[in-house]
């Protein structure tokens, strides 16, 4: 298992790992199974498994596809429990698309938490700007970013990552 200056994250992306695995076993996959199903590297599905690696936002939605399930079912058990619920914005209309959902989630969560891109940067340690992309869609976190922000706005995963499938 990787480790950095974060036991707490690291202790996430490892039970991730250990959610993946059963998840994998429990559909009767293989590693060079679910590699395929994904196309991503055998040797990828193993680091992720073994929390050598944390996934970005669209390995999550591949591999929770490939095992039928939802990116929820896999951060089961991580990080706080019952989610806040999060409301979007009066007429706006839920993308599919994961970027762009996980944007609307977090600038939703953020705005109800009355905080500023800066101070929720701060408070995750994440970098402002990237904040604002991941809001907007441009680009897409990996897992210890997203555990990250739902710690510092006192969410679960899960509720951050509500729709994305």
């Amino acid at each position: 298992m990787r480790h950095t200056k974060d036991p707490e994250i690291d202790e996430q992306v490892r039970v991730f790992g250990e959610n993946m695995r059963a998840a994998r076993l429990n559909a009767g996959m293989s590693q060079v199974g679910l590699s395929e199903a994904t196309r991503l590297d055998r040797a990828a599905i193993s680091f992720l498994e073994r929390a050598e690696r944390a996934p970005d936002l669209s390995t999550l939605v591949r591999v929770a596809r490939a095992l039928d399930r939802t990116p929820a079912d896999l951060l089961d058990g991580i990080g706080l429990t019952g989610p806040r619920p999060l409301s979007l914005p009066a007429g706006a209309k839920p993308s599919s698309e994961p970027g762009l959902r996980f944007g609307a989630n977090l600038r939703a969560a953020r705005n109800g938490a009355g905080l500023s891109q800066e101070a929720l940067a701060y408070e995750a340690e994440v970098d402002r700007a990237a904040i604002s992309v991941y809001e907007r869609g441009g680009r897409e976190p990996n897992l210890r970013t997203i555990l990250k922000l739902a710690r510092a706005l006192e969410l679960s995963p899960v509720a951050l990552l509500d729709g994305v499938e």
